[in-house]
Parts: C-alpha cells; sequence; structure tokens
C-alpha cells in the first residue's frame, strides 16, 4: 500500500513538473494569489502579508490556513494538504545565531549575529557550511574563533522575528534580519517553495524567483 501511494504521490510531481504544464501551473497559483481574502488572518500573518506589498511580491504569494494538527501529520501529508508539488518543497526558515560573533547586533549583513536560514524538511543544515560562508563575507579576514553557529532559543527567535515556532516568516520580521537560502531550495522544480507564513496554523507559498529578488537573499550550500 505504501508504495501505491508512493508511485502515486511520484506521478503528481512529474505532472507538476512537465514542461507544458509548470507555466499554466503558476499563471493559476498568480490569479488564486490576488482572489484571496485575508481579512480574517490573525495580526501576524497580516505582518506577512503587508511584507509581500511593500516588497511587491504579492501575486507570487499563496496563503493557507491549516487545521491545528497540522504538525502531528506526516511530512509527505501536509505536503498534499497544502497541495506542494513535492515533500521537497516543504520548508521553514530558522534563527540561527552567532554566539562568538565579534558583535552583538545585525547592522552588517555581512558580520551579523543573527541569520534567517530557510532550509527544506528533508535536508539538514550543515552548521559548518553555514560558519565557512558567512566567514566568507568577510574575506576570512575575522578569526575563526568569532564563529559559532547555533539554533536561536525560541524566545529569541521570537523576539527577533514576532513569529512563533512553526510561524517563523523570513519577511516581515521585527528586526530587519539578514536571509540566506539554501542552493537545493533555489533549484526547486516547479519553482516555488512553502514556508511559515507568521503563525502556526498558516503556511507562505512564494514563487522562488520573486523571493531571491525580493529578499536579496544569499543562496548557499549548507547540506
Amino acid at each position: 500500500m505504501e508504495n501505491q501511494i508512493e508511485n502515486i504521490i511520484n506521478q503528481i510531481t512529474e505532472i507538476y513538473q512537465n514542461k507544458a504544464v509548470t507555466p499554466k501551473y503558476l499563471k493559476y497559483l498568480e490569479e488564486e494569489n490576488l482572489k484571496e481574502d485575508l481579512e480574517d488572518a490573525p495580526e501576524t500573518v497580516k505582518k506577512v502579508v503587508k511584507a509581500c506589498e511593500e516588497l511587491n511580491i504579492r501575486q507570487y504569494s499563496g496563503f493557507i490556513h491549516v487545521e491545528s494538527d497540522y504538525y502531528d501529520w506526516e511530512l509527505q501529508r501536509r505536503a498534499l494538504r497544502v497541495m506542494a508539488p513535492s515533500k521537497e518543497h516543504m520548508c521553514k526558515t530558522v534563527v540561527m545565531e552567532n554566539t562568538r560573533c565579534s558583535v552583538n547586533d545585525m547592522k552588517d549583513p555581512l558580520n551579523s549575529k543573527y541569520y534567517a536560514v530557510c532550509v527544506q524538511y528533508t535536508s539538514k543544515l550543515n552548521t559548518q557550511k553555514l560558519m565557512n560562508f558567512v566567514r566568507s563575507l568577510k574575506n576570512k579576514t575575522i578569526s575563526k574563533k568569532h564563529y559559532n553557529f547555533r539554533l536561536a532559543s525560541p524566545e529569541k527567535s521570537a523576539e527577533l522575528t514576532g513569529f512563533d515556532k512553526n510561524g517563523v516568516c523570513p519577511i516581515g520580521t521585527t528586526e530587519k534580519i539578514p536571509v540566506i537560502i539554501t542552493e537545493e531550495m533555489s533549484k526547486l522544480d516547479p519553482p516555488i517553495f512553502y514556508l511559515g507564513a507568521g503563525d502556526v496554523d498558516w503556511k507562505w507559498r512564494v514563487s522562488i524567483d520573486a523571493f531571491i529578488k525580493a529578499t536579496n537573499c544569499w543562496i548557499v550550500d549548507l547540506s
């Protein structure tokens, strides 16, 4: 039975990736995005919507209200619920803290104490690669002893972003945080991914190209 389900899922993914289907699919999403009524959405979600409007990516952004037990489900079921092309399109934003940073703020994106890092649920974040990349931003002029990345505490993440766990979004944040996405995310086909939308029960679907241009994020191999 599991093999049959897996085969069906693979067939669905192949349909989404069909070169004749993908443009029509993306066009359909854009049209549906602009029809959304988010008047009753939580205030934190509205912050993300406002950020999308300010970044001129509202037409490339869709918002999905999911069930309260959504995170009790397996990843594949969650992907089907939000109509993601595959479970690889399911992503999250985590706030990474450089505990040994030579500064205590985010004024310089090239040497920030915190970074909002977007990763796929199907991948693991390699903190060594993250450290190597961030250190390269200053041409390795800062000693390695000033780098040690770890996941920021839930309290610190909420303080910086304004969002709680499973609702963290890299835009619309309380503080402006430098954004990094993984190289694998940038290559997803079709070119969309799903992230938290400011509330645990809301998800954000966004065009990859639009996201990259709007956020000026770095694209990094972190696997």
